[in-house]
């Protein structure tokens, strides 16, 4: 049997807030198979954005088990964290808070590789930015010259530069237009084939969920509700709260409500 690339288990978050423990993430567990996407789903305040703090070890953990490639990353020291998040990534909802207004952007996907003693920065640089659906020569610009679209790519980009073997997208495309949206969906689908990346995709668009992920977990104040494939997910829901969420879907388009043809008045 093939080890999954993570394995979340019994994780666990509490929080101290007034005087009293609330549970942000309350005993989650799941795997995720390289290569693979698998979605973390559901409103706002449901310890989404908190598990893939927890995975990444940005925050810690009060209780569970992480494992990436079959080791447990509960006892890793300072040098330990850095060797692993080699592999792992993480693109944020907001790329100016991964990207230093101060610094140009060249200097910003640099520093990864500043950081981890990779050679060859400038050229990597340029054929990162190029990889991404930008210039080389936009890493001599800064951030706020970009615009939201152009930013994530960046973030994007900064992401990739280490060649990690999973990336955690924190609601990556929330924050834009629609059609800018799925121009990001595209290109993340299309480097995901390219470099075998597996996904840790966090959304509560489950639009976005249903046309990039393989697997799809419900999460619910702090617990995961339900989980499985994403089409099974959306057309056998099991669990109330799944069909609440689901209910509450906007169409796209007329069609996709049952409408049958789309009616143009006036």
């Amino acid at each position: 049997m093939t080890t999954p690339l993570l394995s979340v288990n019994q994780l666990s978050k509490t929080f101290q807030r007034r005087g009293q423990s609330v549970a942000a993430v309350d005993r989650v567990s799941f795997t995720l198979n390289a290569g693979e996407t698998w979605a973390l789903v559901g409103e706002s305040g449901s310890g989404k954005s908190t598990t893939g703090r927890l995975v990444l070890g940005l925050t810690p953990a009060s209780g569970g088990d992480i494992q990436f490639e079959g080791r447990s990353l509960a006892d890793l020291n300072s040098s330990g964290w850095k060797r692993v998040r080699r592999d792992m990534q993480m693109i944020f909802q907001d790329p100016l808070s991964s990207l230093d207004p101060k610094r140009t952007v060249g200097y910003s996907l640099e520093e990864p590789l500043i950081i981890h003693g990779i050679g060859k920065r400038k050229t990597q640089v340029a054929g990162m930015l190029e990889q991404v659906g930008l210039r080389p020569q936009d890493a001599a610009r800064y951030p706020h010259e970009f615009s939201g679209g152009q930013r994530q790519r960046i973030g994007i980009a900064r992401a990739l530069i280490l060649k990690p073997k999973l990336i955690i997208c924190d609601e990556p495309v929330s924050a834009l237009d629609v059609s800018i949206q799925s121009q990001i969906l595209n290109l993340l689908m299309g480097l995901q084939r390219e470099y075998g990346l597996a996904y840790l995709f966090i959304s509560h668009d489950l639009n976005v969920v249903r046309h990039i992920a393989d697997r799809v977990g419900v999460m619910h104040r702090g617990r995961i509700v339900e989980q499985g494939e994403t089409q099974r997910i959306f057309t056998h829901p099991q669990q109330e709260y799944t069909r609440y969420l689901l209910n509450a879907i906007l169409p796209a388009h007329p069609v996709a409500a049952g409408a049958g043809q789309v009616v143009v008045n006036g």
